[in-house]
């Protein structure tokens, strides 16, 4: 049931990745996914975003160029991580979080 919810969710982010041309050209989506272990939260700017699952959160309607976000994890179980994204003219961008033990 999770796996088909998931499916959904991919399925819509890339119909709406497709018609955002015809539909919204400014505007791109951005979808983040950690693991399944560890719940994360997104940090935008200075703003948390909803988070609609324990691991993964889309942000809907950015701005093309550079988006500074946060990646913070529940019960601070790593530090958390910053990046900046440059987010495109229109579209998408997705990205995996993962977890690499040290070596």
């Amino acid at each position: 049931m999770r796996k088909a919810k998931q499916f959904l969710i991919i399925l819509a982010l890339l119909f709406t990745a497709g018609a955002g041309k015809a539909w919204a050209s400014a505007f791109s989506y951005l979808y983040i996914q950690g693991d399944k272990q560890t719940p994360i939260y997104v940090k935008l700017e200075d703003g948390m975003q909803p988070r609609f699952g324990k691991n993964y959160c889309i942000i809907p309607q950015m701005a093309p160029g550079p988006a500074h976000i946060e990646i913070l994890f529940q019960q601070n179980a790593f530090p958390p991580q910053k990046f900046t994204i440059l987010m495109p003219q229109s579209g998408s961008r997705g990205f995996l979080l993962t977890h690499q033990a040290d070596t």
